[in-house]
């Protein structure tokens, strides 16, 4: 039995964060962190590329054990929308999950995952001259 803890990946074809990385280099990111830190990686489903779709990270989510961890490239592969956010951020709150974002080189509990998304939103936003409206 191994003492390591694993870590589900979660990768998507479409762009964030100004980012668009084919899901090979996602889950070999992915896979290079896990063996960085002791994970044993479980590879993922892979999202559809349907604009604001979010099928497989809703899956990912609500098949994760409570206090799992859940890896990312960035936080920006959340969605935009608001309701939807909110719904996924329940359930991570829910069965307490743990994110773990490359990009970003951060570990999230899921009480720090609304925090972490509205900072991440605002600085991308900033950065990139958009507006804002932080009403969650």
């Amino acid at each position: 039995m191994s003492d390591k803890l694993t870590l589900t990946g979660y990768v998507s074809v479409k762009e964030f964060g100004g980012y668009a990385l084919p899901v090979p280099i996602q889950n070999k990111l992915l896979k290079t962190y896990c063996n960085d830190n002791n994970f044993i990686y479980r590879l993922p489903m892979n999202e559809t590329c349907l604009h604001e779709n979010f099928m497989f990270l809703f899956s990912t989510i609500n098949m994760a054990s409570n206090n799992s961890n859940i890896g990312m490239c960035s936080i920006h592969m959340f969605p935009k929308n608001k309701s939807k956010f909110k719904l996924l951020l329940n359930k991570v709150i829910e069965k307490k999950l743990n994110f773990h974002f490359i990009f970003e080189n951060s570990v999230v509990p899921s009480i720090e995952l609304k925090d972490f998304y509205l900072s991440s939103r605002l600085r991308y936003l900033k950065n990139t001259n958009l507006e804002f409206s932080s009403d969650l």
